[in-house]
């Protein structure tokens, strides 16, 4: 028994004689911080999740709670950057970190997340640390420094961003984007095969009317070189002479069949030619008709005089009208009223179709420059209705005025290029709705970030500066050398 004491004591003594290990020596087993202290806050809030309903958040409690939920979140934080820190460490085979270095680095890790939180305040605190403590204690929020205002928002604002509801709502409009801009990309690649698909269509139709005018243009020739030559030879009568066909035209002699093989052919044209007769064509196409005369708004006005003196030469040409009333049947009367009756409201018309018209080109100027589908059918409407366009007797076409016209071909220009509209619109609202930033245009070897932000109507390249701590050395006046980063 007195051995077995004497060993027990030498034991005892060998224990107190052992140093105990230091923080330093000790690795860490947990990622989880140090839970922080409870503060007045947490005293004062329920034991579960308040309910949407609850009054807990007031204009007097809303500073306290600001406080609370940046404790946690910075907590949080810690937690994300230690795991981050382990697996990097396992990753490279290095070994486990002491809790002492740990702790170090948690107390360092307000700085590793936020960039402006970096500063320290007059008396080495971390400025968004004191401004915690600040708020859970019940201080007023208006105490606070810009800077530390500036950290508990920027914390509440990282820590929303982190949260699974924003996380899907930004994911789902990246989506939406990605899928708005592939079909803009279709869209267009559409648009531009069926222009091209179109163009050659209207240029071989312009190669062919340009032929056929030719070929037309040679028969009347020759049909008038005919008859010049059988008035003075009196060879065929006339009634032969009418009945030539364009065949037999063709066919008439030696001379007219040369002629006729000579006469080029749809591929002989200058590309000039064929796109003075695409841009005839397109014009005609606006109009849907097959001959489109274009006039000025003085010719217009030239011709409305014409035919307001056509109108009263033929109406003079009853003679006296009183005289006519009396001896006239009951047909040639109404005739002479129906066109008194038109000369009277043609006359009537023409003092107020001048402002009429006026208003008609200034609403087609304005549709043109706007390029929308609704203001160029409303101004074109308009126009039609001002007498800027009509049937054209002498050609069995139509007349429109030249700026009508143009109105006609951006209308048509807009038409084709709805859907490629349509898909652009539905990017930009997409692009509006995606409210979070964006990947950054691009990075320096400072570990700047450079960003164009969608939003931003001046163009502007905004820098966000990345810090990193080398070494601080409190400056004195044989080393004042800036070691930040």
């Amino acid at each position: 028994e007195e051995d077995q004491d004497a060993i027990t004591l030498d034991s005892n003594a060998n224990e107190k004689k052992a140093p105990a290990k230091s923080d330093h020596d000790i690795p860490v087993t947990s990622v989880v911080p140090p839970k922080p202290a409870p503060s007045i806050v947490d005293l004062l809030l329920p034991p579960g999740k308040p309910q949407p309903s609850s009054d807990i958040v007031s204009p007097f409690t809303w500073p306290c709670l600001a406080g609370a939920a940046s404790c946690r979140i910075l907590h949080r934080y810690k937690r994300k950057r230690n795991e981050v820190d382990d697996s990097l460490r396992e990753l490279r085979e290095l070994p486990p970190l002491s809790v002492a270095e740990r702790r170090r680095r948690e107390a360092e890790a307000t700085k590793r997340v936020m960039s402006e939180c970096f500063l320290t305040e007059r008396f080495g605190e971390v400025p968004v640390e004191a401004a915690v403590q600040h708020l859970c204690s019940g201080n007023n929020y208006a105490d606070l420094s810009p800077v530390q205002k500036l950290c508990i928002l920027r914390v509440l604002v990282e820590a929303a961003y982190d949260s699974q509801r924003v996380f899907s709502c930004v994911e789902d409009n990246i989506k939406s984007r990605i899928t708005a801009s592939k079909a803009l990309d279709n869209e267009e690649r559409r648009a531009k095969k069926e222009e091209k698909e179109e163009k050659a269509e209207v240029e071989a139709r312009a190669r062919e009317r340009l032929a056929e005018e030719a070929k037309e243009a040679l028969i009347q020739k020759k049909r008038r070189e005919i008859a010049r030559t059988n008035k003075k030879t009196h060879e065929f009568t006339a009634e032969f002479i009418e009945g030539l066909t364009d065949e037999d035209i063709a066919e008439f002699d030696e001379e007219s069949k040369a002629e006729f093989e000579a006469l080029p052919g749809p591929s002989s044209f200058s590309r000039s030619n064929v796109n003075a007769m695409v841009a005839k064509i397109h014009e005609e196409d606006a109009f849907d008709t097959d001959t489109l005369v274009v006039l000025t708004l003085e010719e217009i006005e030239a011709r409305e005089d014409d035919l307001l003196s056509g109108m009263n030469e033929e109406l003079a040409a009853y003679g006296d009208i009183d005289a006519i009333y009396q001896r006239a049947d009951r047909e040639t009367t109404a005739k002479i009223d129906k066109l008194r009756r038109e000369i009277s409201d043609f006359k009537e018309s023409m003092l107020t179709l001048p402002q009429i018209r006026a208003s008609a080109m200034d609403g087609l100027r304005d549709a043109i420059e706007d390029g929308t589908i609704k203001a160029l059918k409303t101004a074109i409407k308009a126009a039609e209705a001002a007498w800027l366009t009509g049937h054209d007797e002498e050609t069995d076409g139509v007349w429109a005025l030249d700026l009508l016209r143009d109105g006609a071909l951006e209308l048509k220009s807009a038409e084709k290029r709805k859907r490629v509209t349509q898909a652009q619109r539905d990017l930009i609202a997409k692009r509006n709705k995606c409210f979070v930033r964006t990947e950054p245009t691009g990075r320096d070897k400072h570990r700047n970030s450079f960003w164009n932000l969608d939003n931003d109507e001046t163009g502007r390249v905004w820098v966000e500066a990345d810090y990193a701590i080398k070494d601080v050395v409190a400056p004195d006046d044989d080393n004042d050398e800036n070691l930040v980063e």
